[in-house]
């Protein structure tokens, strides 16, 4: 039994922070919709419609004739399983160098002849195994994952004809330690058959390993035209918006460790190639979105996107997917104040699945957000948001986030967190 275990979470941790989260969740770290709990559908604004709904382009309250947002950066990593902690655990509790140790005394016993001694080693074998045992597999398919996103918006509002071009990149993905139960029963085997060895055995040997660290991460690039107007349907003003985008996609997919499977990486390789996990591929798909002033502050939105959806394989025949997305969206405003209340209306898978389980490194998500906006004489801004995944609890979030837009230029960043998640955005932009 080597390090490799211990090695190959190192380097899925390292493709972590220099790649970077998983599941495809409704959101954007567009500043003031993150520090809001996510909302967006409604209460967004013209400047963020295209991340959120098209149709805000014509149904925005704004004043402005022109946006330039640049940049858009955000960041998010979720420990949901206490990856890290278990990992730390297992390096602190040196289970590795002291199983090496107990066998190397067990195979000098044996190699000396020496039955007194071998008789001595025997229990110590036996703890360092079993404790081998239970630290393998509290790291099995605890996972880690991070996001990264950075973005730009040209935006040209208007009732008549409002239009916004947005070009978005955004890196997700994670790793996962796959602790086979191969690996488990050989250990175990080891364990058993300590309390019969004799100096005529030995424990020396090669297995063929078979637990991995699992690493997928995906780079996505989205070039977007939303276009929106105001229509007067059966007397009352509608305003509708469409979103087509080209989407380009880099997958990048490696089992490290596997010693059974010949294409995996080697946990003995210093360096990961990663043209031999990444493949390419491209799409268009299109968001479509609606939006209605009902009078005294309240409106109210509907945006579908992904409405065509894209679905892709890795080198390695995972699943990469991008499904449609449709979400609801009621908010009020004020000369002071926004409120907004947005709702998933289906359940979003992750973005990357296993080929054999279904599953991703993160859980699926259903939002159910809300968020609040003081504005104090259209200068300083204070938000404030909570969102609930209804499909797993545990991930549920607060959000808080601060503005400044003095003389049509703003800065806004916010920050969004649990027990287990950290996240954070900044943006720049320009409105006139």
């Amino acid at each position: 039994m080597s390090k490799g275990i211990l090695q190959a979470t190192v380097c899925g941790i390292l493709f972590v922070a220099a790649g970077s989260a998983a599941a495809a969740p409704f959101s954007s770290f567009e500043p003031r919709s993150y520090g809001m709990g996510g909302t967006g559908v409604a209460s967004g604004t013209s400047a963020s419609a295209g991340f959120f709904n098209p149709s805000l382009l014509a149904a925005a309250h704004e004043k402005e004739d022109f946006s330039l947002e640049f940049p858009i950066i955000g960041a998010r990593a979720a420990d949901s399983d206490d990856f890290i902690g278990a990992v730390d655990d297992f390096d602190s509790s040196n289970y590795i160098d002291q199983f090496d140790i107990a066998r190397q005394v067990i195979d000098a016993a044996i190699t000396a002849n020496d039955v007194a001694a071998l008789n001595n080693a025997r229990q110590p074998m036996v703890d360092a195994t079993n404790n081998l045992i239970t630290g393998l597999g509290a790291l099995n398919n605890k996972a880690l994952i991070a996001e990264l996103e950075a973005g730009l918006v040209v935006g040209i509002p208007s009732k008549k004809f409002g239009a916004s071009l947005y070009v978005r990149g955004w890196v997700v993905g994670g790793t996962q330690a796959a602790i086979s139960s191969a690996d488990l029963a050989v250990l175990q085997t080891i364990s058993d058959s300590l309390a019969t060895l004799t100096v005529a055995d030995s424990l020396t040997g090669d297995p063929i390993l078979t637990s991995a660290i699992d690493v997928r991460f995906a780079g996505i690039s989205e070039v977007g035209l939303s276009l929106a107007r105001e229509f007067n349907i059966a007397g009352h003003d509608i305003a509708i918006g469409i979103t087509p985008k080209y989407v380009s996609i880099e997958t990048y997919d490696f089992r490290i460790g596997d010693e059974s499977d010949p294409t995996t990486t080697s946990l003995d390789e210093a360096d990961i190639d990663l043209d031999s996990g990444q493949l390419d591929d491209s799409g268009v798909d299109l968001d479509i979105g609606i939006a209605k002033n009902f009078g005294n502050g309240w409106k109210a939105g509907l945006v579908v996107k992904n409405l065509i959806g894209q679905e892709f394989k890795t080198v390695r025949g995972n699943i990469f997917e991008l499904k449609p997305q449709a979400r609801v969206g009621v908010s009020h405003q004020t000369e002071w104040t926004t409120v907004a209340f947005d709702l998933d209306l289906i359940e979003n898978d992750p973005i990357i699945k296993d080929k054999d389980t279904g599953l991703g490194f993160d859980n699926e998500t259903q939002y159910a957000a809300i968020g609040a906006e003081f504005d104090m004489w259209n200068v300083v801004q204070f938000r404030a948001g909570y969102r609930h995944n209804m499909s797993d609890s545990d991930t549920s979030i607060v959000t808080a986030g601060f503005g400044l837009s003095p003389f049509g230029v703003h800065i806004d960043v916010a920050v969004a967190g649990n027990d287990d998640e950290l996240g954070g955005s900044l943006q720049l932009g320009f409105r006139f």
